[in-house]
């Protein structure tokens, strides 16, 4: 369990998981609960591996862990529908496709997961599945995940999210909790410092870095996506969402822009980053909650453009 070592800043959670490892007594079901990007995930493989590598070889377990192609594991993520066919998130962001929509835990996935779970194990006592950002599975997928909980005997379940308050009572009341916390800023600074793609931010201000790492709550991994998602976004855009922009023709042209470069994701997170920025800056409460109903809109799938269009005119009021 030396692997444990490498994760910073989460005692409690190390505690409950290593405790549960040397009695031999793993929950049916964990709750892993944080902010995202604290080592949740990181964590997750390392629990696992200690169980799986009870009757193999470790260095063969890791690997295995770690290309995601170990017999007794299914690893599951939101994911989105194209032309019918359902695609990860991984696959999404690395053939550069761009979503509509946000990506689901979906009905057909919690089918999969049944079906693994109906075949014996391979390579170890129980089959494992770990299921990312749980919080956006979909009703029906929810009411069958719910079910297959109840009757699972053989199978370890670890729910991932930031979010638990959106899970059915009853699956959460199925779940041991294990609760990730916010690092301090000693901590998130310390591992930042060590982070490779720090050296590349040199055309970013620094109250502009300032402001990302504020948005990532004591998170270097959500540290480290704030500044992917805002690098992702064009040079002349991202000056025009530096710049207070008042002339109405100026805010419909930025809003076209906005939708016609952003997929609806980046959009979430733009709207996210922008409130997180206002309530800091100016304490506005009337602005962060127009943002909130353009984040609603977005995700009920209104028109983007349209959607943006009456937020910046609203806000520009507020202003």
């Amino acid at each position: 369990m030396d692997d444990f070592k490498n994760i910073y800043g989460q005692d409690l959670a190390i505690q409950i998981l290593k405790s549960a490892i040397s009695k031999e007594q793993i929950s049916q079901a964990y709750l892993f609960s944080g902010t995202e990007g604290v080592g949740r995930k990181k964590t997750a493989k390392v629990f696992i591996k200690a169980i799986l590598d009870h009757n193999q070889n470790k260095e063969s377990t890791t690997r295995k862990i770690e290309n995601n192609n170990h017999p007794d594991l299914l690893w599951i993520e939101p994911s989105y529908v194209v032309q019918g066919k359902i695609i990860s998130q991984k696959k999404a962001r690395s053939e550069n496709i761009s979503m509509k929509a946000p990506p689901q835990i979906r009905l057909n996935q919690i089918k999969e997961i049944i079906e693994f779970l109906g075949k014996k194990p391979f390579e170890s006592e129980r089959s494992i599945v770990i299921i990312e950002d749980i919080e956006r599975i979909n009703e029906s997928a929810s009411n069958a995940l719910l079910k297959t909980l109840e009757e699972t005997n053989t199978g370890l379940f670890i729910l991932i999210t930031q979010r638990p308050e959106k899970l059915l009572s009853t699956i959460r009341s199925r779940c041991q909790i294990v609760p990730f916390v916010r690092l301090n800023d000693l901590q998130v600074n310390n591992i930042i410092k060590k982070l490779k793609v720090v050296q590349e931010i040199d055309d970013i201000p620094q109250d502009k870095i300032r402001e990302l790492i504020d948005f990532s709550y004591g998170s270097p991994g959500k540290y480290l996506l704030n500044l992917q998602c805002w690098l992702s976004i064009s040079s002349p855009l991202r000056q025009k969402l530096d710049i207070q922009l008042n002339n109405q023709v100026e805010l419909l042209t930025l809003a076209n822009e906005i939708t016609s470069e952003l997929n609806i994701e980046q959009q979430i997170w733009l709207i996210e980053f922008q409130q997180n920025r206002t309530w800091i800056k100016d304490k506005n409460l009337n602005i962060v909650k127009q943002l909130e109903e353009l984040r609603k809109q977005l995700l009920k799938y209104v028109q983007p453009r349209l959607a943006w269009e009456v937020a910046l005119l609203e806000i520009n009021l507020i202003d």
